[in-house]
């Protein structure tokens, strides 16, 4: 009798459990994780989940819940199939396939109808995270991220919008595991410059400064110096102050205007009494003309233009000037025509050796052979160019 007993406790017991397998729901709410977007290969920002409830409204535990995506295997759920909780809740999280486009996704649950989801997997190359300056972001490269112009290396793209005024920022891409490398584009797809090495074939972390204007929003490309490349990585967006670096450039756009210094520590060439300049870099495209201008009341300004080779950073003079009037305007000025896109360097120096003092160079904005002044509206927004494509991302090498 003793046996019998704990049978019937044990019946009685299973009976009145609610968890285990074979549980069924009578109806579904809190539904949540529903049209999530996320580009291929990455996860979507919020699980799927919803609560399962009985037939007197209450939570059912133990609901065994299977998900299945259309067009099968278009992504994948952590876990495949599972459980609600005491809670009646169940949830998994959804990782996007490689093939971009609409997805359809199932949950069913014995007792009820499917519960259905939509996703929607993007192109990694048309889709970007939104970065402020200040912001640091620990990410990585995958072979599911943006294989950019199929040429082989792996793209992270993120958009920072900068408001109206001008603008001197920083950005640093670091990694333990690999290269690293920055390309930095406007809104219209062009490229506004590039870093490879904060310490060129030395220190492999890359740094970018840059000087330009806002009231609009900027791209910056975090990939690798070596194709096919994988590993961690950390982008940080920072303000610098509004100068230059010495022998180190700073990237320059059209349109701004900076004052500055010539000091005995700055970069100099390699006469008895060094001249010495900072370097100011700027990427100019076909059919334009680029008008520069240094100006100074404690010195006398020198430029020089150089052609930039990006694939061993060697430099080719095209242009020059010391007075822009000789004999009554010691500012330097120049405007030249550009006839292809490219890289070039402005030497931002002085006319003798051994002068120091402050001086202002701006970059006009105006692409058209124009009078001289000193500040011009912002310039024209023009149509996508990638020429540079085919001039930089085959001539990535080291010193």
């Amino acid at each position: 009798m003793k046996t019998f007993r704990v049978g019937l406790l044990a019946v009685a017991l299973a009976c009145g459990d609610s968890s285990g397998p074979g549980k069924s729901a009578a109806s579904i709410t809190g539904i949540a994780g529903d049209n999530q977007s996320a580009p291929t290969g990455a996860q979507l920002t919020f699980p799927l989940s919803f609560t399962a409830l009985g037939s007197d409204g209450l939570p059912v535990q133990g609901v065994s819940v299977s998900w299945t995506v259309t067009p099968t295997g278009r992504a994948t759920f952590t876990p495949q199939t599972s459980t609600t909780d005491a809670n009646g809740v169940v949830s998994t999280t959804v990782r996007a396939g490689v093939t971009p486009g609409a997805i359809t996704i199932e949950a069913t649950v014995p007792g009820v109808s499917p519960v259905v989801y939509h996703a929607t997997i993007l192109d990694p190359c048309l889709f970007s995270t939104a970065v402020s300056v200040g912001d640091t972001v620990n990410a990585a490269l995958v072979t599911s991220d943006c294989n950019f112009n199929n040429g082989g290396w792996f793209y992270d793209f993120y958009t920072l919008a900068l408001p109206a005024g001008q603008h001197s920022i920083r950005l640093s891409m670091r990694s333990t595991t690999f290269d690293t490398w920055i390309d930095f584009f406007n809104a219209n797809g062009q490229v506004v410059g590039f870093d490879d090495d904060s310490v060129l074939g030395v220190a492999q972390n890359s740094q970018l400064d840059v000087i330009l204007p806002g009231d609009t929003t900027y791209v910056i490309g975090a990939n690798s110096f070596d194709r096919f490349t994988t590993g961690s990585y950390t982008l940080t967006t920072l303000a610098r102050p509004a100068g230059m670096n010495g022998c180190r450039p700073v990237w320059v756009a059209r349109g701004i205007s900076v004052s500055d210094s010539i000091t005995n520590s700055d970069c100099a060439d390699s006469s008895a009494i060094p001249r010495r300049y900072d370097v100011a870099r700027i990427v100019v495209y076909a059919g334009t003309v680029l008008t520069i201008a240094q100006r100074s009341t404690t010195l006398n300004p020198s430029l020089a233009l150089y052609l930039l080779n990006p694939g061993n950073y060697t430099r080719t003079l095209v242009a020059s000037n010391d007075d822009s009037l000789a004999g009554t305007n010691t500012d330097a000025f120049i405007q030249y025509s550009v006839t292809a896109s490219n890289f070039y360097d402005i030497i931002i120096g002085t006319s003798a050796g051994g002068e120091t003092g402050d001086y202002t160079f701006e970059v006009s904005a105006s692409t058209t052979l124009s009078p001289r002044t000193s500040r011009l509206p912002p310039a024209a927004r023009g149509g996508r160019d990638s020429w540079w494509r085919d001039v930089l991302l085959p001539k990535r090498a080291k010193l």
